[in-house]
């Protein structure tokens, strides 16, 4: 029986007890196909990686083992139907097929990680199919028939174990300390900064897949495609299903891309004048998150205040770098917004009057960036050290999901933007710089919406590996 501090075998909640229905964000298919591709040995240098993390995390946090589950699923109120999986992304960093409903992995240093998977004999849904070389060389899969079955099937090792997932899973753990103990996720969290070779490959995958949408999605609204259709050409051609999304995408015309996350999908059939598409896909639960702004011949001035962006975005990317501090880079994003503004005439102001009295930050009211990995909005970002430590935001930028100096295998987005909000707008007209806005223009930019262009990008010992562009270069050279 597993030790879990005075709680053992926790009984199996409700919602696995209902009927188990399959739902494959990766697949044993899929994984066998990657391994074709990739061969063995990242494979096997990422769980090697992971074990070593995982022991100094537990060590540091005082435990001896740890159990990981992915979760159960959720039905919506009063109904026996549910919002899409999403499995526990610690769990899924070690195996990805494995994340299914109830899917449970064990290990203890100096021990072989056990996973335990559900595979219910059932004729309404496809159970896991059995994930085969080369995982078994590296993990023990048990199969069990029945919930109530997992907690037995785990490894009974003696000691402090702790188990990470969704407490949903362990309603009996519920009140105890050794169930996500935050000294253990910091632990966990800030080395996911650092993506393996592995990881990187699969967010690799994740950006061509999205690459072939955004260029469906260009080409759809050349031909006066209305929201919903471009979505539906986004998926079509990166060929994932709305739930394999990492996030749903974001298809926004004219006015609507003033919204930062507008979530509808027009369906009338009247060309937008322009548009912003922030779409990405995943591979085996690693994300790509990617956004483009384009704008139609009728419409000059917003064609070039897009290139005046791409231009501000890639000079950003260029100095990605190990040893940066993410909070300078997005302080220096302000300022080349600043001289954009004045030299676009949008404010008769100096550059550096624009920064310091805020009016970028009415502009541009999000962060530059964020990690990127298991999560789109990946983990680790603000700690200063393993033991949970935190970095403080500086003032005027409270907000910033990133703030801890960029290092080799950090993988993360630049995203500048250039929006006009109504709300923030309004302010603008109270700012002491108001006058100075030269605002008829920005009532026709307004119709238009905002601009943002995001990439997603590699940090290397030297520099940084543009994710993104390398994607659509190769797309571009095939055709």
């Amino acid at each position: 029986m597993i030790v879990v501090s005075a709680v053992a075998a926790p009984m199996m909640p409700q919602c696995h007890r209902q009927r188990y229905r399959q739902r494959d964000r990766g697949g044993a298919a899929i994984l066998r196909a990657i391994m074709r591709e990739t061969g063995d040995d990242a494979l096997a240098q990422h769980l090697a990686t992971l074990q070593e993390r995982y022991a100094a995390a537990l060590a540091a946090s005082g435990y001896d083992a740890l159990i990981l589950g992915a979760g159960c699923e959720e039905h919506y109120f009063l109904d026996d139907q549910g919002p899409p999986f999403r499995p526990n992304p610690c769990l899924a960093q070690w195996f990805p097929a494995a994340a299914h409903p109830g899917a449970c992995l064990a290990w203890r240093p100096g021990e072989h990680p056990v996973a335990v998977l559900l595979q219910i004999e059932d004729y309404w849904r496809l159970p896991p199919e059995p994930p085969g070389t080369p995982w078994d060389r590296h993990i023990e899969f048990r199969f069990v028939r029945e919930p109530d079955e997992i907690e037995s099937a785990l490894p009974a090792w003696p000691g402090r174990v702790a188990r990470v997932g969704p407490p949903g899973q362990w309603p009996d753990a519920a009140a105890s300390a050794d169930l996500n103990p935050p000294a253990l996720l910091d632990a966990l969290h800030y080395p996911r900064a650092v993506k393996t070779d592995w990881e990187v490959a699969r967010i690799r995958d994740a950006t061509r897949a999205a690459v072939a949408g955004h260029r469906a999605v260009a080409s759809a609204f050349a031909d006066g495609a209305s929201e919903f259709e471009m979505l539906l050409a986004f998926q079509s051609a990166a060929r994932q299903t709305a739930a394999e999304l990492p996030y749903p995408a974001i298809i926004a015309g004219d006015r609507n891309a003033a919204t930062l996350h507008y979530q509808h999908y027009r369906r009338d059939a009247a060309p937008a004048r322009s548009l912003l598409v922030d779409a990405g896909c995943q591979s085996l639960g690693y994300a790509s998150d990617i956004t483009r702004s384009y704008a139609r011949p009728a419409e000059p001035e917003f064609a070039r205040l897009i290139a005046g962006l791409e231009r501000l975005q890639q000079a950003l990317c260029k100095r990605v770098a190990p040893g940066l501090p993410f909070a300078r880079l997005h302080h220096a994003a302000h300022v080349l917004l600043g001289q954009l503004l004045e030299r676009e005439g949008l404010v008769r102001a100096p550059a550096e009057a624009i920064v310091a009295t805020g009016v970028t930050r009415l502009f541009f009211p999000h962060g530059l960036g964020h990690l990127l990995g298991l999560q789109v909005h990946d983990v680790g970002g603000q700690l200063a050290s393993a033991d949970g430590r935190r970095l403080k935001p500086p003032e005027v930028y409270p907000k910033l999901r990133l703030l801890r100096e960029l290092a080799p295998g950090f993988v993360l987005t630049i995203e500048p933007g250039l929006y006009f909000i109504d709300s923030l707008l309004r302010e603008l007209r109270r700012h002491e710089l108001g006058p100075r806005v030269d605002w008829s223009r920005i009532e026709r930019l307004r119709d238009c919406g905002g601009i943002r262009i995001e990439d997603n990008l590699l940090v290397t010992g030297d520099g940084a590996i543009n994710l993104t562009r390398e994607a659509f270069a190769a797309a571009d050279e095939a055709g």
